[in-house]
Order: structure tokens, then sequence, then C-alpha cells
């Protein structure tokens, strides 16, 4: 979800950095011989953006079949993504089912970042989606450590907005770098896994919510490669998780 552009152009991401490579996280490990967890059933087609996607025609993004789309808050407590406002409203307006993510610093201020995204969300109303935590950079702190500030996060997000927020992280990141803690299953789970089969899941996880299955996806109102997500539902079940709007 975190794509690192060249330092002489955008500097304030850089100074962010990136802590894992996509292909760690999500990458294609089509060799992993564990269980695997399909769809249900029924799927929808989403995406999710940050202002690296520059400007967004929603209306064509809807019109291509998109049903939702996650939109990036910000960066940890330091960066916030300066293209949010303009794509929580534009895709709204345009009938995508709208999300918002934060990318979970965890050696930041937790405070600050929860804060971050409840005052980004002065307009969350039933329709919206839970909020997103982006778990996939360490701080170079310990598993628990991190497990520990991650549901400090959860928590003061899920008192503001009255939601569970929704975890995204990959299966190999959870298990080795946040220690698969059981906290987090009544969470919903937004699994980062590139791969030709269905997702192999972390504990405490038993389904998936969200599925990110690519980072090179093409959508009609975006410029360059896209994240391509599915969600394992219908759209009467995404907006149920959406509080029913």
């Amino acid at each position: 979800m975190y794509r690192l552009a060249p330092c002489l152009v955008l500097v304030a991401a850089c100074v962010a950095g990136e802590e894992s490579s996509r292909e760690d996280l999500a990458g294609d490990h089509s060799d992993d011989t564990g269980p695997r967890t399909c769809a249900t059933g029924t799927t929808l087609r989403g995406i999710d953006v940050s202002y690296y996607q520059g400007v967004i025609d929603w209306s064509a993004v809807k019109g291509d079949g998109v049903d939702f789309a996650f939109i990036r808050v910000s960066d940890g407590a330091t960066f916030a993504d300066p293209k949010f406002a303009s794509n929580w409203t534009a895709s709204q307006d345009a009938g995508v089912v709208r999300g918002a993510y934060q990318f979970f610093r965890p050696a930041q201020d937790i405070d600050e970042q929860a804060q971050l995204m409840i005052t980004s969300l002065t307009a969350f109303t039933p329709g919206d989606l839970p909020p997103v935590l982006d778990v996939e950079a360490t701080g170079d702190l310990a598993p628990e450590t991190i497990a520990a500030r991650a549901t400090d996060w959860v928590d003061k997000v899920h008192r503001a907005t009255g939601t569970s927020p929704i975890i995204y992280t990959g299966k190999y990141f959870w298990r080795d770098e946040v220690g698969s803690p059981s906290s987090f299953s009544p969470n919903p789970l937004w699994i980062a896994q590139y791969t030709r089969l269905c997702p192999a899941l972390p504990a405490p996880w038993t389904t998936w919510h969200f599925w990110q299955n690519t980072d090179k996806g093409s959508v009609a109102g975006i410029s360059g490669d896209v994240d391509g997500d599915q969600f394992n539902g219908s759209i009467d079940e995404l907006r149920a998780l959406a509080g029913g709007g």
C-alpha cells in the first residue's frame, strides 16, 4: 500500500521512508502449502488510493465497475495525505462506497495518529466503511510493543467512531512482526497477498472481508497502476459493514 517516490520530487514521503517492501508483505506465496481461504460467494471490486494516484476521475472509476475504495488519511502522525479530503468527497459523490486508512507508524505517537484519523473523519457517516489501520511497519519495535500500540489505536478510534476498525496486513508480517495476537479476532481483516490462489490468512482470522490482490491494477479514471481489492460478499453485505448506508 506504500509506494516510495523519488526523493527529489516527494521529500515528505522519503522522510517517512519505507521499512518493508511490498513483495515481503504481499508477494506471491504460491509455494505456501498452508490452508487457503476463498471467497464464500459473490465478490466486489475495489481499489485503495493515496496522493500517488494524482487527480482521480471518480465518475470514471465508478463507471469501470469499482464499488468501493479505501483512501489514505496519512502516513503516521507527520504526513497528512494532501489528496484525502478531495478523494473522500469525490468518491462518495460518484457513488463509490468509501473508507479511510492510515499507514501505521508504531514508533510515532499513537494518540496523534489516532486523533489524525478521527479528525479527518468529521464527515464519517452511515454508509462509510470502518477506518483501517495499515499494519506493515515495525519502527524497530518488538512484536508485543507493536501489538500493544496497535491495540491502543484501535481502542481510541473505536470509541470515537462507534465502529470496529479494519486491520490491513500481510500473513507473514502479522505472524513474525506482530506476534499474531488473538485480541484482534473481532476486527475485520483486509489481507494483502498477491497470489494466483486464494489468500492464506494469519491467525487469529479464519476469514477475510477484503483482499488486496495486486498493486498493478488498471482502472478508468486513474493514470498508472493502482492497488486492486476484492470484498468478500455482496453489495448489500458491503453496505451492512458500512453501517447500513
